[in-house]
């Protein structure tokens, strides 16, 4: 039998039997409701629909933003940078007119505006400032009771703030016997407790100072080496500490690793001993779980990165950056999102804040930045790396007697997925 269109029936039943098999096959189809991607993941479909994360990479350097934070007084001194929860930056420093420790918190990424806080007052407090966020998201900073400035006790000390916007906190002595304190340098342990490394000038010692608790209501000073000048310390990737040092004896650079979380022993590295180098150091750990060390070597006036072959360090290469100059000075070292090092220094010959881009993660070539260069800028550089990749520079304008705050502005690429 035929219809009015002349298919018989069977070709009738068999179109019908094929079009309920494609509508079956549509069903089963994931459509983009079906996917449930994250907050901060995109559909996108690339030989079908899936769930991707958006990467928007630097493509090169466009400029910089220097912003100067605080001007009254002598103020700026000593200064550290870290950023907070909310992606803002910290800056804990000095007021070395009245010996106090402060902290400035910016009110957004760019440090647009933002308040400055007064935080400790007595016997000369905040000489040799170091800033971190805790693990309750509220800044830390160690510091010096005394220095050079207003007297004080010089003991070793840590400011735990009781909120991200560090309105109130608490003033922790940790240290006391003999003058200790000076070049504290702050990193948070896997447990969430501060570690802090810093020199005992009265025995020339280096030593850590290790929290047995996030607000380090009581803890441990742990003796771990002679010499220990401009101390600074990272979490190594088995989660010890691990503390680059300038040997101010034999004038080399050294790097103290921890055999343990609370350092109860460790292995003390000579990495460069030509010269007099290992100033000014600043260590980080780099994407292959490895430390680089960034230092000036006071011989030739150089920039230099030590970069280690393994995590203890049992190995590496040392490598000078930049020759032309005086340079190198104040150095700080952070891990880019590209996992580039990238290292701030002043250029004291022209009293420059720079930045070195390393152009992978070995550093075998880079490029040298002068980010600001109005008066003798520059001094006691901290480098940290944004929310958004930014490079964000703590620094001291020395002839203003400021606190000041520089970033790198990129040009971008188009964005990819992963």
């Amino acid at each position: 039998m035929t219809n009015s269109l002349g298919l018989m029936s069977g070709q009738i039943t068999a179109a019908e039997n094929e079009i309920d098999a494609l509508e079956a096959q549509i069903a089963g189809l994931e459509t983009p409701d079906s996917f449930g991607c994250g907050t901060d993941q995109v559909l996108i479909n690339d030989d079908g629909w899936r769930c991707a994360d958006p990467v928007v990479s630097h493509s090169s350097y466009f400029g910089m933003v220097n912003r100067t934070l605080v001007t009254e007084g002598s103020v700026g001194s000593s200064a550290s940078v870290a950023i907070g929860v909310d992606g803002n930056p910290v800056i804990s420093h000095q007021d070395r007119d009245n010996g106090s420790l402060e902290l400035y918190v910016c009110d957004d990424p760019n440090c647009t505006s933002g308040e400055n806080q007064t935080l400790e007052t007595t016997g000369g407090a905040g000489n040799d400032t170091s800033v971190a966020i805790g693990a309750d998201g509220n800044p830390v900073i160690s510091h010096q009771d005394g220095g050079d400035v207003m007297g004080g006790n010089f003991d070793l000390e840590l400011y735990v703030c009781a909120d991200p916007a560090c309105a109130s906190g608490t003033n922790q002595t940790l240290e006391t016997a003999g003058d200790v304190g000076n070049f504290t340098s702050l990193a948070i342990g896997v447990d969430g407790n501060p570690v802090i490394s810093h020199h005992d000038n009265t025995n020339n010692d280096l030593e850590l100072y290790v929290c047995d608790d996030p607000t380090c209501a009581s803890g441990t000073n742990q003796t771990l080496v002679s010499g220990g000048y401009e101390t600074s310390v990272a979490i190594g990737v088995d989660g010890n500490p691990i503390i680059s040092h300038y040997d101010n004896g034999d004038e080399d650079l050294e790097l103290y690793v921890c055999d343990d979380a609370a350092c109860t022993s460790g292995t003390n590295r000579e990495l460069v001993t030509d010269g007099d180098v290992g100033n000014y150091s600043s260590v980080a750990i780099g994407v292959d779980g490895n430390p680089v060390i960034s230092h000036y070597d006071d011989t030739n006036n150089d920039l230099e990165l030590y970069v280690c072959d393994d995590p203890a360090c049992a190995s590496g290469t040392n490598l000078t950056l930049l020759t032309s100059g005086d340079v190198g000075k104040y150095s700080s070292v952070a891990i880019g999102n590209d996992g580039n090092p990238v290292i701030s220094h002043h250029d004291n010959g022209n009293g420059e804040l720079e930045l070195y881009f390393c152009a992978d993660p070995a550093c075998t070539a880079g490029t040298n930045q002068t980010l600001e260069s109005s008066q003798t800028v520059g001094v006691r550089t901290t480098v940290v790396i944004g929310a958004s990749g930014t490079p964000f520079i703590s620094h001291r304008d020395l002839s203003n007697r400021d606190l000041e705050l520089a970033f790198v502005v990129y040009a971008f690429s188009s964005p990819a997925f992963e």
